[in-house]
């Protein structure tokens, strides 16, 4: 068994997990922590459809007997990181720089073939290029048609600015044809499309703001956190329903008030609202075709409130609903999709049953690291080590937060990344790593006297890890140990510092060493 860190250059930081790790396993989990280029990261994002897809693409518009493309592609392809040093030694290779953009293109050509009419934003944008081509040969009628049939689809799914686009198109085939009184019936049309498109943009930015504020702070830790939402709650777009003037909008409108509740940690009202916003979806299919992934979240949301109001029963019903959503159409068309559910999934499932068997789960995570946030990816890590930790395979559960801590780019969630640097320390003090433990209690003591603000159940986890040689040393380590059992009860009640428990029981784990 390996694991190994090169620290000496920050772009080119690699790990290996396991010694018997397949070959495309190995490359899988080494991809989230390599500076990439364009090229690598569009070949390693391919499905097994699409690369298939290519090889049938590339043959047909490539000329000559001999496919160097395609050589050049499961080259790439085989790679664990491109190397252009490696890839003039290949005999196919002549000009590298200028076969390396020609087969990108390429394979865009073909990701355009292989989806073609796969979704209606799909169907529209392809009858743009036909109503231009008709539009060229001065062929008005066969052109408006055909806008009348894309407009029909953008309308339906609510599309607003291609649908906004295509009347423009459609009023400048109208005039070509003389047909002004049409044409001034269209502009007052756009009128009434740029007040849904000025309502729609302006809830999308209070909802982004919201994404932006909880992505940065994760948890509030008092009161003054909550200032920036404050101000995005108390607009009259987010608390008037009618405000929201079509569906998507009213997406985004209560996606405002679920992130706030999120955020101060409202567990009850983000049960009510991840339940409203599902509703909405289902009830709105177009919604599910226009972001399945968040339609995904959405229910992720959900089980995750329930997770954390204990209400087990309903959390198994939402992880079977994950089944019935991984076969609709919308969701198997998007392999960030398919990726964000599995992950959200097992998220969900893990802490269910800390004893299973993790071993094809473990083979199942790489396949999915291309498709995949690191927020999400993370989450997940953790949940993985959690559950070694509970199976008392300490070496497993350091394994898992060490691939988190040590990818020194993640800086999002800083509630999150403290947890996973104290529980780090906490594996260490089980795996009796002394020496291990002093060196990274003091690494985890001064990154923490960097933060402006800390839990106070942070404050005194540190304080004993930190001053555990003395303990040690002293025989006081049990003494201690209850002290700490004290400090934290009185705060599992306290509004805010009950959070800091959310990630990982300290107080159980101290008890544990007491009992």
């Amino acid at each position: 068994m390996s694991f190994y860190v090169k620290l000496d250059q920050l772009d080119t930081i690699k790990i290996t997990f396991y010694s018997k790790t397949k070959k495309s396993e190995t490359k899988k989990l080494s991809l989230l922590h390599m500076k990439q280029e364009p090229l690598f990261d569009l070949v390693n994002s391919l499905t097994m459809s699409e690369k298939r897809f290519f090889k049938i693409f590339s043959k047909r518009h490539v000329i000559g007997d001999k496919n160097e493309y395609a050589q050049l592609f499961d080259f790439i392809d085989k790679e664990t990181d491109l190397n252009n040093a490696r890839l003039i030694e290949q005999p196919f290779v002549k000009n590298v720089s200028a076969e390396k953009n020609y087969l990108y293109r390429l394979i865009l050509k073909s990701l355009n073939a292989f989806h073609s009419q796969n979704s209606d934003r799909r169907k529209i944008y392809d009858y743009l290029i036909s109503i231009d081509i008709l539009f060229q040969k001065g062929l008005y009628n066969q052109a408006i048609d055909l806008v009348l049939k894309a407009r029909k689809i953008a309308s339906k799914n609510e599309l607003l600015r291609q649908e906004f686009l295509l009347s423009e198109l459609h009023e400048e085939l109208l005039l070509k044809d003389q047909r002004y009184a049409d044409v001034i019936n269209l502009i007052a049309d756009d009128r009434s499309s740029i007040n849904l498109i000025e309502n729609l943009l302006s809830l999308k930015e209070l909802t982004t703001k919201g994404y932006h504020e909880n992505l940065s702070k994760g948890v509030i830790r008092d009161q003054k956190d909550l200032d920036p939402f404050n101000e995005l709650i108390k607009s009259d777009l987010v608390q008037n329903e009618k405000s929201a003037l079509t569906a998507r909008a009213r997406l985004h409108q209560i996606s405002v008030e679920l992130t706030y509740n999120m955020v101060a940690g409202n567990n009850s009202e983000v049960l009510k609202f991840a339940t409203k916003i599902l509703n909405l979806y289902e009830s709105n299919p177009h919604l599910i075709e226009y972001t399945p992934i968040g339609y995904v979240s959405s229910c992720f949301i959900l089980g995750n409130a329930q997770l954390s109001a204990n209400k087990i029963d309903e959390l198994k019903k939402t992880i079977l609903h994950y089944d019935s959503i991984e076969e609709l159409d919308a969701v198997k068309k998007s392999q960030k999709a398919i990726s964000s559910l599995f992950f959200y999934k097992n998220i969900l499932a893990l802490p269910l049953d800390r004893q299973q068997d993790l071993t094809k789960l473990e083979l199942e995570i790489p396949k999915h690291i291309p498709f995949i946030g690191k927020a999400q990816l993370y989450d997940l890590y953790f949940q993985i080590s959690l559950c070694f930790f509970t199976q008392q395979n300490f070496k497993k559960a350091l394994q898992w937060t060490n691939e988190i801590i040590n990818d020194l780019q993640f800086k999002s969630r800083s509630d999150f990344i403290n947890t996973v640097k104290l529980f780090n320390l906490i594996i260490h003090f089980e795996l009796s790593n002394d020496f291990t433990l002093e060196y990274i209690s003091k690494s985890t003591h001064n990154y923490f006297r960097k933060k402006n603000q800390l839990f106070k159940v942070e404050k005194f986890l540190i304080k004993f890890f930190n001053k555990y040689e003395s303990y040690a040393a002293k025989n006081t380590i049990t003494l201690e140990l209850k002290k700490l059992k004290e400090e934290l009860e009185k705060l599992t009640n306290d509004r805010y510092e009950m959070k800091a428990f959310q990630y990982f029981d300290f107080l159980g784990w101290v008890e544990s060493k007491l009992n």
